[in-house]
Formats: structure tokens, C-alpha cells, sequence
């Protein structure tokens, strides 16, 4: 008996790491960065056009305050300038390159060169002293919220920002208390914005783990249903099919006579049934083995395949006995099919065993009268019409008339009952 089908286990949810904000297996690590990297670079690169954009924009108050004629100006349009060119070649790498977007690191390298512009502003523009300090702030916080990337590798930058700061006040005398000052507006920024970012890359992790979960999930449940389908058509198939032959059994050829009668009764077409024995099978059985019968009986089944038409039904009743349902057909078209399918038998010796077995066949062949509205008359019928070619030497084909006689079909018709 076939096993029904088991309800799909759910997969594990995929382990984050507290601090690092990343999946712990590094399967699932590499299989998020690669759903997201497309659109992680899109964000990045906009990212990277703002930040030259705003770099090369804020020129403008250099030029006011220095004036073009002052050395100090050009050489901080030099920088940015070249800060403005790297961001955005680094944009156009990650147009060719996405994966670089998830890995981080090369934003991060960005941020450590662009620090050292802040730290020489704080000895060169004394007048935005603490505007620049202000800007070092802002950065700190956007770049764990509006770089996308990863919040382990900006940790390093951030600390670097801070302490680069710091070292930039002591080269400028500044006392103790100003620096735990100073370090604490630093730290503060980077602290939201680290706890700020890794809570949301772990939600957008746990949104992708969900999804594969479902997806999985989802693919469990479409295998399952493609299965129970699959067992509901092999249950069909063994509650309408003889296991030996593959015809149909008699309970399916039932159902398909009720149909052919509904088609008959609306058409005012012709239905006959064809009844058929073979001949002498219980000394085939007996004298070369059940396993020969068996083929004798599938021999038959494969050769009424080439021998009735596609619309025709062929199943097997019951142990070597088989019926035809052929709609459409009026008697002498069915005994013609009959026949053809004896001479075809009689024409194919069953090989088994290194033995030649030559099988017959006798057929009971009737028409269904207007007032037969049961399956059972016309096997009734054909049974009658069957026997009487058994009483008359076997291997014959037999019409039931409707006047209840019986006559062979062969050459000619003559009356035998």
C-alpha cells in the first residue's frame, strides 16, 4: 500500500550574530549579500554621487572666506576635488562589481582617506572649527545609517574618526576636559548610529531568512500537493485498471457504458459490445504454468489496442474473459473488429520459456436494441451468442441477432441456433 504523504518539516531559522549583525553560517551570509547586492550597489552609488556632490559644494564657503588668490583654497579644492573622483570612480566600480557593495570594505577605505580631510580642517579653517566638528558628527552617524554596507567593517572607521579627531585637538593644545568632551559628541553619533543600523540589517536579515523559510516552505507544500496528486491518480488508476493488462477493470467499464448509453440515447447512434473467452485457457494454465496464461491474457490486452478504434473500450472483466464497448458501431463493424483482433491472436504465438503458444478466441457480438437500457442485457446477451460458438467448436465470432438468434461471422452468415 502506498504511503500517504507527510506534512513538509519546517527548516531552521537561520542564527544572527548579537554584534555583528550577520547571519553566523556562512551560507546564509553569502546567500542574503548576493539578494541584496544588486540593489545595495544602486543605493550605494547615489550614496557616493551625494557625497562628491556636497564635497565639491561646500567649496563655495572656502572660496567666500580664503578667496580664489589664497593658496590654502586651491589646495583644499585639490582634495576634494580628488576625494570628488575617487567616490565617484568607486561608483562606477560598483556598477561592474556589485558584490562589493555587500562585502563593505571598499566603502570603509573611502571613509578612512576622506577622515583626513576633517582632521586637517580642524588646523587650517579655525573659523569652522566647530562646524567642522558638527560635519565629522554627521558623518559618523550617516555612515552606518545611509551608507549601505556592513555595520562590523564602519565599527574600525568610526573608531578612527574619533581618535583621529582627538589627536587633532591635542596637536592643538586643547585641555584634558575639552577632549573628554570632544570624544563623547564623537562617540555618541557613531554609538545611535551603530545601534541604529545593526538592528535594522538584522531585520532585513530575519526578513530574508523568513522568506526563504516560506519559499522552502512554499516548495515543501508544492512537492507535497504535486505528490498527492500523483497518488490520487495512481489510486484512480488502481480502482479503474486491471493490474494485469493495464485495460480497464469492470467497474470503470461500467462507468463508461453509462456515458456511450447517454451518447447513443441522444445521438440515435449505434452501440455494440463485443464479449470475448479464450479458448481452451485452463490447459494453457495447466500445461505451461500460470506465468504463461498471464502473457496469453497481456498478449491479448496489447494486440486489442491496434485491432478497435481509440473511442472503443476494451476491458477485462474477470479471468480470461474480456468485453468491447464500441459506440458508433453497428454489428457487422464490431464482429469485423472481433475478428480482425482472433486472427491477430491466432497469428502471434506467445513466446515463454523457449515455448510457442498459440492461443484462440470465441466472441459473442451484439447490437443494443432500442428498449436495452443495462449493461447486463447486452453481456447477457453476448454471452449466450459467446456459448453458442463454444457449443459450435470455439474460435468462432458470433452475432447475437435480435430475434434472439445466433449466427457466425465469417465468410457468410448461417444460422447455428
Amino acid at each position: 500500500m502506498t504511503a500517504s504523504p507527510t506534512h513538509p518539516a519546517p527548516p531552521p531559522t537561520p542564527a544572527l550574530s548579537a554584534w555583528r549583525a550577520e547571519f553566523i553560517h556562512p551560507a546564509d551570509e553569502h546567500a542574503f549579500r548576493t539578494s541584496v547586492q544588486h540593489s545595495m550597489a544602486r543605493q550605494l552609488r547615489v550614496a557616493l554621487a551625494l557625497w562628491a556632490g556636497l564635497l565639491l559644494l561646500f567649496a563655495l564657503p572656502d572660496l567666500q572666506v580664503l578667496g580664489a588668490a589664497s593658496p590654502l583654497f586651491w589646495q583644499l579644492l585639490a582634495y576634494r576635488g580628488a576625494m570628488a573622483a575617487l567616490l565617484l570612480g568607486a561608483a562606477g566600480v560598483l556598477r561592474r562589481q556589485p558584490h562589493w557593495a555587500t562585502d563593505g570594505r571598499l566603502v570603509a577605505w573611502i571613509a578612512v582617506i576622506g577622515y583626513p580631510f576633517y582632521f586637517l580642517l580642524f588646523h587650517v579653517r579655525e573659523d569652522v572649527r566647530i562646524w567642522t566638528v558638527g560635519m565629522v558628527m554627521f558623518m559618523q552617524f550617516c555612515m552606518f545609517l545611509f551608507l549601505p554596507g556592513r555595520v562590523v567593517v564602519f565599527v574600525p572607521v568610526a573608531v578612527f574618526g574619533v581618535v583621529g579627531s582627538l589627536l587633532s585637538f591635542v596637536l592643538l593644545g586643547r585641555p584634558p576636559a575639552t577632549l573628554l568632551g570632544l570624544a563623547f559628541l564623537l562617540t555618541l553619533p557613531a554609538l545611535v548610529g551603530y545601534v541604529a543600523a545593526a538592528r535594522l540589517q538584522r531585520v532585513q536579515r530575519q526578513e530574508f531568512a523568513l522568506r526563504q523559510r516560506l519559499s522552502e516552505t512554499n516548495a515543501a507544500l508544492q512537492a507535497e500537493i504535486a505528490q498527492r496528486i500523483e497518488l490520487q491518480a495512481e489510486l484512480e488508476r488502481q480502482a479503474t485498471t486491471d493490474p494485469l493488462t493495464g485495460l480497464v477493470n469492470r467497474r470503470e467499464f461500467s462507468r463508461r457504458f453509462a456515458l456511450d448509453l447517454a451518447r447513443t440515447q441522444r445521438d440515435a447512434s449505434p452501440l455494440s459490445l463485443v464479449l470475448i473467452d479464450l479458448d481452451h485457457f485452463k490447459r494453457i494454465n495447466d500445461q505451461y504454468g500460470h506465468a504463461a496464461g498471464d502473457a496469453v491474457l497481456c498478449t491479448l490486452a496489447r494486440l486489442s489496442g491496434s485491432c478497435f478504434r481509440s473511442i472503443d473500450t476494451v476491458g477485462r472483466l474477470g479471468g480470461e474473459e474480456f468485453a468491447v464497448l464500441l459506440p458508433g458501431a453497428d454489428l457487422q463493424c464490431a464482429a469485423q473488429a472481433a475478428r480482425r483482433l482472433a486472427q491477430r491472436l491466432a497469428d502471434t504465438p506467445v513466446e515463454h520459456e523457449g515455448q510457442r503458444i498459440v492461443a484462440g478466441m470465441t466472441a459473442g457480438v451484439v447490437q443494443r436494441l432500442p428498449s436495452e437500457d443495462s449493461l447486463d442485457s447486452l453481456l447477457q446477451r453476448a454471452d449466450l451468442a459467446l456459448y453458442a460458438g463454444k457449443q459450435a467448436g470455439r474460435a468462432r465470432t458470433m452475432l447475437a441477432l435480435p430475434d434472439g438468434s445466433h449466427q457466425e461471422f465469417y465468410t457468410g452468415l448461417h444460422s447455428i441456433g
